[in-house]
């Protein structure tokens, strides 16, 4: 049943494109019947235009076996050419399938599965499966039907020495089946070393600064020999099963040929073969011993296929956790009131291991609120609730009387502008990356953004302006400027929701009163949650929520909770020392 909802499910992906599939399997055919045909027109000039020396018929013959090997050069062009890209188009589809389905996926997905490995599975994985739909049938067809055509020439000119020449091909079925078994299981390896090594590379030149920072270059360049060596060590035995093969296939070849003539030989001998059944047969071998080698290399290929398809479908079988509902319920407008009530999360199944426990908040439309504790209390785990980026496990958050689990995700985090700790940038230009926050936003209202975030300064300076590029994660910003980039995305973007997560923790003076003056700016007739481990960022708050180990522990104004010498007035004492 699992088999044949995965050749349901691959057979999906030939039907966009059922006219190359009809060119290639209709080239592959004509390869095999030329194949069959050529060598039979040898034979008929041997056996008879040549003892009747009709000259007009040897020449005929000649032109039309020249003509067929014209031919058969054209299709194996177009088998060879249109073939692969009838499995780069289907490898496209497949891939364009998973990414749009890996941006379906939720957090938890990404939290339990490494970047590389899943890089690995959209590239790697995809080139296998394009080969195998390419190959593997049109290999299966056009070394059936040239086996078979070759095989009833051969046996219709001279039974006998047919049979004679079918003898040896078990042994070089068996042959090529050994090797090629053991190069296909040696590539697997060696697609699980690179996936092993392009995830170590992430790693270490996404860290590069803690690398250096630590001094710990040589215990990276260390943990990357590792995983080195075992690659270096998966293409070895590749390279071994290789040598064996293709050294075994020479022997193996030009044997069947000398075997042919070696039978053919002792037939003329013994009466019972001539001299053109020879040649003949000899011509035939030449086109028999690729087709055995496909038919040898078919069941490991198509295994491989197969293997690669299945961890295809494995992904894209995984389902979100977080669904959207039947019926949505999507107010006209977000004015931007929160109630969260009796809201309790975790992140594992252990239920001994909450994260957040029974949190009640109550946030007005345009009320600027505040987020305190200490790190680990769950602050940021509160704040990728409310955009159900994960989702609760008792409780309710309601936005403007409407529980979001009753609203579409698009809908909900669509009208939330996040601003986090540390910024994401595409490795791209300026202007790409404000207008993230608004695909298609206009020169003026990208300008406007940068100017509301205090960064158009900034960016006049830069040779290229708007279109110079930030480098791969903004390397080539400071942490003040690509955090004012991300402020201006929100700017653009324009939500009623702001949240803002730890956005000016990690920087210095003169950039925390640049970003603090341009969230004040956002702020202006938003809801605004402020998550803050540095207290001083939160003393014009509304509202506080204090958090201690994933519970509220203290809420009021800034001044009654020091006023109350609790938990905030020790956390503040603490940040002022």
């Amino acid at each position: 049943m699992k088999k044949l909802k995965l050749l349901k499910s691959f057979v999906n992906y030939y039907r966009p494109h059922k006219k190359l599939v009809a060119l290639d399997f209709s080239s592959a055919f004509m390869v095999a019947a030329l194949s069959s045909l050529m060598p039979y027109g040898i034979k008929l000039i041997l056996d008879d235009y040549l003892p009747q020396r009709d000259l007009k018929m040897i020449m005929m013959t000649i032109a039309v076996i020249f003509v067929m090997c014209i031919l058969y050069g054209v299709f194996m062009y177009v088998n060879t050419r249109w073939g692969h890209v009838l499995g780069v188009r289907m490898e496209g589809d497949m891939r364009a399938d998973m990414f749009a389905h890996l941006q379906k996926l939720s957090f938890k997905y990404f939290d339990h599965n490494k970047t590389g490995h899943i890089m690995s599975r959209i590239s790697n994985d995809l080139t296998l499966i394009a080969e195998a739909a390419h190959h593997a049938p049109e290999d299966l067809l056009m070394a059936l039907l040239t086996l078979t055509g070759a095989f009833i020439f051969m046996f219709n000119i001279n039974p006998l020495f047919a049979a004679i020449c079918i003898i040896p091909l078990p042994l070089i079925v068996l042959w090529g089946m050994i090797f090629q078994g053991r190069m296909f299981r040696g590539f697997r390896q060696v697609r699980k070393k690179v996936a092993d090594i392009n995830s170590s590379v992430e790693n270490s030149i996404q860290g590069i600064r803690e690398v250096k920072s630590f001094a710990n270059e040589k215990h990276e360049i260390s943990n990357f020999g590792t995983v080195n060596r075992q690659f270096v060590k998966a293409r070895e035995n590749v390279y071994a099963a290789m040598a064996g093969f293709h050294s075994g296939i020479n022997v193996l070849t030009q044997g069947y040929s000398l075997m042919i003539i070696g039978a053919g030989a002792l037939m003329i001998y013994y009466d019972r073969a001539v001299i053109s059944d020879v040649i003949t047969f000899y011509v035939y071998s030449n086109f028999i011993t690729r087709p055995i080698f496909q038919l040898s290399g078919f069941i490991e290929q198509y295994q491989q296929g197969v293997s690669a398809f299945e961890r295809f479908v494995e992904i894209m079988d995984e389902q979100p956790e977080i669904n959207d509902p039947p019926k949505v319920q999507n107010p006209a407008t977000i004015n931007g009131t929160i109630d969260i009530s009796s809201l309790w999360f975790r992140y594992s199944n252990d239920e001994s291991s909450w994260t957040l426990r029974d949190i009640n908040m109550k946030i007005d439309a345009g009320q600027k609120v505040a987020l305190v504790g200490e790190s680990g209390a769950g602050k940021s785990t509160m704040a990728a609730l409310i955009p159900r980026f994960y989702e609760v496990n008792k409780g309710s958050i309601l936005i403007d009387g409407v529980n979001i689990m009753a609203m579409s995700q698009r809908f909900i985090r669509s009208n939330i502008g996040i601003v986090q700790q540390q910024p994401f940038l595409f490795d791209s230009t300026v202007r790409d990356n404000i207008s993230f926050g608004k695909p298609g936003a206009s020169e003026d209202e990208i300008i406007q953004a940068a100017i509301n975030a205090n960064i158009y300064d900034f960016i006049e300076t830069l040779l290229d302006g708007l279109d110079s590029e930030v480098g791969e994660h903004g390397v080539k910003l400071s942490g003040g400027q690509k955090q004012r980039i991300s402020i201006a995305r929100v700017f653009l973007k324009d939500p009623p929701i702001l949240i803002f997560d730890e956005a000016t923790s990690a920087l210095d003076n003169e950039s925390e009163e640049l970003i603090r003056n341009a969230m004040d700016r956002l702020c202006q007739n938003r809801t605004t949650i402020i998550i803050a481990h540095r207290l001083s960022t939160v003393r014009d708050a509304d509202y506080t929520y204090v958090m201690r180990d994933g519970e509220i522990v203290e809420h009021g104004q800034h001044q009654d909770l020091l006023n109350k010498a609790g938990y905030y007035h020790h956390l503040y004492s603490l940040n002022t020392l």
